[in-house]
């Protein structure tokens, strides 16, 4: 081996040496800086009391209490200020205590029917004919009355009509702007409405007890009123409704 050969070895050896250092001091100082960064604390906020799915976050930001925690334990997309979830709902139950996170809320227009239930009200999906279901007449925001033919158990020949639910909301239609109903039943229309449980089980009980003679009757927008309320028979409609 040459003088000129060794001396370029001896260069190189040292060039690897000099990165090799290099690199470890790089090495030790990003990891004590990592390792500062993750004691560091951060506020954040946690509710005090649980809320359940649907909740909108101007009610949970009102419950807020501030936190404070190490970078190490910070949930992901913590929510970090009142504000970040103020306009939101929440897609999963949040339990009182533990630290908020932007993953489990969603804007209203993502949350769909949800965003439009309030109180006791519930989302019931209903199918019938195209008669039946006013199909191609509803919109969401419309108002119904649930109009049924019902039979006495105790008498098969006394048979009444009348309106068994009045003022239900429409949230969604197959044909309404944005509706996103899944429709299982192709040769029928679909709706969902909003009912309280007690009208929905009213519902349930005129549907699946008045072999299918039931219809949707839409309610004017300016001041409605609602007429009798007692049920028409044969002999009142044979006179006329006297």
């Amino acid at each position: 081996m040459t003088v000129d050969h060794r001396f370029r070895n001896i260069v190189i050896a040292a060039v690897l040496a000099a990165a090799a250092a290099l690199l470890t001091v790089v090495y030790v100082s990003t990891a004590r800086d990592e390792s500062a960064a993750q004691g560091e604390t951060v506020t954040v906020f946690v509710p005090t009391r649980t809320f359940s799915i649907g909740t909108a976050g101007s009610k949970i930001a009102d419950s807020l209490e501030k936190r404070t925690v190490t970078r190490s334990s910070l949930t992901p997309k913590a929510v970090t200020s009142p504000d970040e979830i103020e306009a939101l709902y929440t897609t999963e139950t949040v339990y009182a205590g533990e630290q908020l996170s932007l993953n489990r809320f969603v804007p209203p227009k993502q949350q769909g029917v949800l965003s439009m239930l309030t109180g006791k009200e519930r989302a019931v999906q209903v199918a019938g004919d195209s008669t039946q279901m006013l199909d191609g007449t509803l919109q969401p925001g419309d108002r119904v009355d649930v109009v049924a033919n019902l039979r006495n158990p105790a008498n098969q020949n006394d048979v009444r009509s009348l309106a068994i639910l009045r003022g239900i909301r429409v949230l969604q239609t197959q044909d309404g702007e944005g509706a996103t109903i899944n429709n299982p039943e192709n040769d029928k229309s679909i709706v969902i409405l909003a009912m309280t449980t007690e009208q929905a089980q009213r519902f349930a009980y005129a549907r699946f007890n008045s072999n299918d003679a039931w219809m949707l009757q839409l309610r004017p927008v300016k001041k409605p009123k609602d007429g009798p309320a007692d049920p028409a028979t044969f002999q009142s409609v044979v006179n006329g409704g006297r």
